[in-house]
């Protein structure tokens, strides 16, 4: 076991270390952690193809997407053989489409409550994140941990144990999963672990199986991994996120981090025509400022309402969807999440508010951010033991060291133009009554706080407050 583990081992516990007597305590308290775990979403048009070279050694390797493809005709002599495996092809969809339903059913409170807890504000700062990225981050989590702390995730989740969970995890992977060629949604893990940590091989196997990690280790906190890590992410980004995965910088007493990526990129079905742009006032907290808005005129299009808010729903070509949410007069994107029933017609489920009409459009055009720390929000949702030292159980890795997590940060970027939708996310765990609407033709313009909510599968990828266009 190398120095670096060694002297992690002198500031725990005597009675979590096998060979404690070996070594010397030292006096200064010290924390270990579960450093940086990252998940980074990206939403491109063109993903440039970037140079990959992994300088570390790979435990296991991630296992890809186990989806059946169609099959197609030409690829068969025999039409029996071929009607059998379309038969079976469509049982797998069935199957996919069915578990799917029923996690997002189960996972409907997380992006409710999650959403209220991180994007209310009284403020004028936009505030994004990645319901389905935390969810990601947070279920790898229940391969590494045990006790209480793997039961709280499960219990956010709503899964009855890990196997549930896992059935769950790879629908949400597997439905968010396509590449055409042209409408891309791939999907990345990783665990880097430090070079001297004794871990768990059946550990390192679920997470390639079940969640599609690789896993890799080397001397974490070197200029070598940290560049490592870099070239990862950025390879998994498409380059959108290069400032950030340049300065990959884990501290030398991490023993842990761990990363997951997706690409996405997606154009609108029915595109915005620049020539219909108009300059007009997006009435903002701090005051009016002047925004771009894009415009379809008379647009037929479902229009939905609930008590507080309005909303349309635009479609992007991958068969994702993108909604818009104005709450209504006299009320708040505050109101609108405490109340949580629009993340209802969200998840599409049973929602009957909605009436086909003709619309006269107009979206403000987008480029908003923001930085979260989503580590209070997850304490009060539930999951507690993972972040307080002395008390995470992180035994199914490793039994060498207490692991426990120290924050849980998430930057979002989101942009919407003509063509369609780009976005990014990177979250961070070191150290781990409905009124019916009044017209048939009604003008839906979002120039003023508004919500939005990017889905796929009615898997939330992203939802957001605009307060700053």
């Amino acid at each position: 076991m190398n120095e670096k583990v060694a002297k992690a081992l002198s500031y725990v516990d005597e009675k979590y270390v096998t060979d404690a007597a070996k070594r010397k305590k030292k006096k200064t308290k010290y924390w270990i952690s579960a450093a940086a775990a990252v998940l980074i979403l990206a939403l491109l048009f063109n993903m440039p193809s970037l140079p990959m070279t992994i300088s570390a050694k790979a435990v296991s390797l991630a296992s890809e997407s186990r989806q059946m493809q169609l099959p197609d005709r030409d690829d068969y002599e025999d039409e029996n053989a071929w009607q059998a495996d379309i038969d079976k092809w469509r049982a797998e969809q069935k199957f996919l489409s069915d578990t799917t339903g029923e996690t997002v059913d189960a996972l409907a409170p997380f992006f409710t409550n999650g959403s209220a807890q991180f994007l209310s504000t009284q403020g004028s700062e936009n505030r994004l994140w990645s319901p389905v990225n935390a969810y990601i981050g947070l279920s790898m989590m229940t391969e590494l941990t045990d006790g209480a702390s793997r039961q709280q995730i499960l219990d956010l989740f709503g899964a009855r144990d890990i196997d549930a969970l896992r059935r769950q995890v790879g629908a949400v992977w597997e439905s968010s999963y396509n590449d055409n060629g042209h409408e891309i949604s791939a999907l990345a893990n990783s665990l880097w672990l430090e070079e001297g940590l004794n871990y768990n091989r059946d550990a390192m196997d679920n997470l390639a199986y079940y969640h599609y990690a690789s896993v890799y280790k080397g001397d974490l906190g070197s200029q070598k991994i940290n560049k490592a890590i870099g070239a990862w992410l950025n390879n998994n980004t498409g380059g959108l996120l290069k400032n950030e995965s340049k300065n990959i910088n884990l501290s030398p007493e991490n023993i842990l981090a761990l990363y997951s990526t997706i690409y996405f990129q997606a154009k609108w079905q029915d595109q915005f025509k620049a020539a219909n742009n108009t300059e007009g006032v997006f009435h903002a907290p701090d005051g009016d400022i002047t925004v771009t808005f894009m415009n379809k005129k008379l647009a037929q299009m479902n229009y939905y309402y609930g008590d507080k808010f309005s909303a349309v729903a635009l479609w992007l070509k991958n068969g994702s969807t993108m909604w818009f949410i104005l709450p209504d007069e006299g009320y708040t994107t505050a109101d609108v999440l405490a109340d949580g029933q629009y993340m209802q017609m969200v998840l599409q489920q049973d929602w009957e508010n909605e009436k086909w009409m003709k619309v006269n459009l107009s979206v403000p055009k987008f480029d908003v951010n923001s930085t979260l720390n989503l580590k209070d929000g997850f304490r009060k949702m539930g999951v507690t033991d993972v972040f307080e030292q002395g008390t995470a159980n992180f035994s199914e890795i490793t039994g060498d060291v207490p692991i426990f997590l120290t924050e849980a940060n998430q930057s979002v970027r989101v942009q919407i133009d003509e063509e369609g939708v780009k976005a990014a996310t990177y979250i961070e765990f070191p150290g781990a009554g409905s009124p019916a609407p009044p017209e048939e033709i009604i003008d839906f313009v979002l120039d003023r706080p508004f919500l939005f909510a990017i889905t796929t599968e009615s898997v939330p990828l992203f939802v957001g407050c605009v307060n700053q266009p």
